[in-house]
C-alpha cells in the first residue's frame, strides 16, 4: 500500500508583507533616532554655545588682593577688579597650613564688604576697589579671592601679608 505524499508547503506570511513589515519597522526607529540626535544636537549646541560666551567675556576679567595685613585676630585688606568686565560672586578664603579653611561670601552690608554666609552680593565693576576686615587666626598659609569667572582668581602667601 502506498501512501500519498501530502504537500508539505508551510503556511506563513508572504516574502512581500514581510519585507513591508522590515521597511516600516526600520523607517520608525529611524524616526525615533533621528528626533533624538536633533534634541541632543540642539542642547549641546545651545550648552556649548553659552559656555563659550562666557569664556569669552571672562578672558576680559581680573582681580587682584593688595595691601594684606594681619593685626591678631583681624585679616585685612583690599580686592579690585583688575578686568573690564563686572565680576560677582566674589569669595575669599583662607587656607591654613593643616589644610583647613575659612571660607567668606563678599557681600555690602551697610557700605561695607561682609560676609553673609550662603549669599552674595557683591558686585565689582571694573577698577572698583573694596576693602575688606575679617576675624581670622595666625597660622593661614594662603589667601584666595575667587570670581563667578572660574578661572579668575588671586592667591596670596603667608609672606605677602604685612604682620603688625
Amino acid at each position: 500500500m502506498r501512501m500519498k505524499k501530502e504537500n508539505c508547503k508551510s503556511k506563513g506570511i508572504s516574502t512581500f508583507v514581510a519585507a513591508i513589515l522590515l521597511i516600516a519597522f526600520t523607517v520608525s526607529v529611524g524616526g525615533v533616532v533621528s528626533v533624538w540626535f536633533t534634541t541632543f544636537s540642539r542642547t549641546s549646541t545651545e550648552t556649548i554655545s553659552q559656555e563659550a560666551s562666557t569664556q569669552i567675556a571672562c578672558s576680559y576679567a581680573g582681580v587682584t588682593l593688595s595691601n594684606l595685613r594681619f593685626s591678631s585676630p583681624y585679616l585685612s585688606g583690599r580686592v579690585r577688579n583688575s578686568g573690564t568686565i563686572s565680576l560677582g560672586n566674589l569669595t575669599l578664603y583662607v587656607l591654613f597650613s593643616n589644610s583647613s579653611q575659612q571660607k567668606f561670601n563678599l557681600c555690602l552690608a551697610g557700605g561695607l564688604v561682609a560676609n553673609c554666609s550662603d549669599t552674595y552680593n557683591l558686585t565689582m565693576s571694573p577698577s572698583d576697589i573694596y576693602s575688606f576686615n575679617f576675624t581670622s587666626n595666625s597660622n593661614y598659609d594662603k589667601i584666595r579671592i575667587t570670581t563667578n569667572c572660574s578661572a579668575v582668581y588671586d592667591e596670596a602667601t603667608s609672606g605677602d601679608v604685612t604682620i603688625g
